[in-house]
């Protein structure tokens, strides 16, 4: 059931969405990439028919789930130019492995949680990281 195709998000609400939201443009506009919905990915790449795939996430478990985000980071792939790592947490493993075994998928590549606030290729700009700091919200709910 791999390739290309749906994937799963973790989608922030309310304030944070709206900060969120307003950085990804903001950053954007002001270094050159797409405009995106935040969110964090629990599972990618997962084929087949709509009706399918609704049927498999309706038997994935769901608790209230609180993110909280480690600071910004730079990284080195287009989707990960400049990205809020999430900590990892008992009740997102328990997530991402239910999302798993619905979807009968392997850990490959292994699980990354993180927030993207930049799409573009890598380098980062000189000094965004520490600019993003103070705009980006510490978590979502």
């Amino acid at each position: 059931m791999n390739g290309a195709g749906v994937s799963l998000w973790i989608v922030p609400e309310g304030e944070a969405r709206r900060r969120l939201s307003a950085l990804i443009e903001t950053l954007a506009r002001r270094f050159g990439g797409p405009v995106f919905d935040p969110h964090v990915t629990l599972l990618a790449g997962l084929a087949g028919p709509a009706e399918d795939v609704m049927t498999r996430v309706r038997t994935i478990r769901r608790a209230p789930l609180r993110l909280h985000f480690t600071g910004p980071e730079a990284g080195t792939r287009y989707f990960r130019c400049l990205y809020l790592r999430v900590e990892p947490s008992p009740s997102l493993t328990a997530l991402h492995e239910a999302a798993r075994k619905a979807f009968e998928t392997k850990d490959e590549p292994p699980f990354f949680p993180h927030l993207s606030l930049l799409y573009r290729p890598p380098p980062a700009p000189a000094g965004i990281v520490e600019q993003v700091r103070d705009a980006a919200p510490d978590g979502f709910d």
